[in-house]
């Protein structure tokens, strides 16, 4: 129950982030349904027309976070695992503050040992935009019964080019 509550505070619809300040004839925008790709910065949503096809899109199935979002959990020490989904030359030993990393390729025993609770919140994340790691290991382990797994799309550059804090690795 603190999952949903959580997930309501940081506002989420159906599954997607809803973009802050975001408003339709409707009510809230969610940001697979906005125009702009960045997540309607501005506040304002211009909302894609919905089509068939666009409910059995990726979007409509997984949840996503933005970095305002991500850092407002972090603020509000909810109970989030953040992971990192880097690996090999990608992972740069820079990482979301308290994030765990954890590959795609991660064995079961390795995800169950990290990951005990299947109705925790938790947050995947990457490099950024072009790197598919976080969505292949949020497919994972919502393939594994995770039931409240959200993606970082914007990845630790994102995180960072924000302005916020990163912190180096831990062994």
């Amino acid at each position: 129950m603190k999952s949903i509550q959580i997930l309501a505070l940081i506002g989420l619809c159906a599954g997607v982030a809803i973009v802050a300040g975001c408003q339709t004839s409707k009510g809230s925008c969610c940001l697979s349904d906005c125009q702009q790709a960045s997540g309607c910065p501005s506040g304002v949503c211009m909302a894609k027309p919905v089509t068939a096809s666009a409910a059995e899109t990726p979007a409509a199935t997984e949840g996503v976070v933005n970095t305002a979002a991500l850092a407002a959990l972090l603020r509000a020490k909810a109970p989030v695992t953040v992971l990192d989904a880097r690996t090999g030359k990608y992972d740069d030993g820079r990482r979301v503050p308290g994030a765990k990393a954890i590959s795609p390729a991660a064995s079961d025993a390795e995800i169950a040992a990290a990951l005990p609770d299947k109705k925790a919140l938790i947050v995947t994340y990457c490099s950024g935009l072009k790197c598919p790691a976080c969505h292949l290991l949020g497919e994972k382990l919502r393939g594994k019964g995770y039931a409240n797994v959200l993606e970082y799309h914007e990845g630790i550059d994102g995180w960072a080019a924000a302005g916020n804090a990163v912190e180096p690795a831990t062994k």
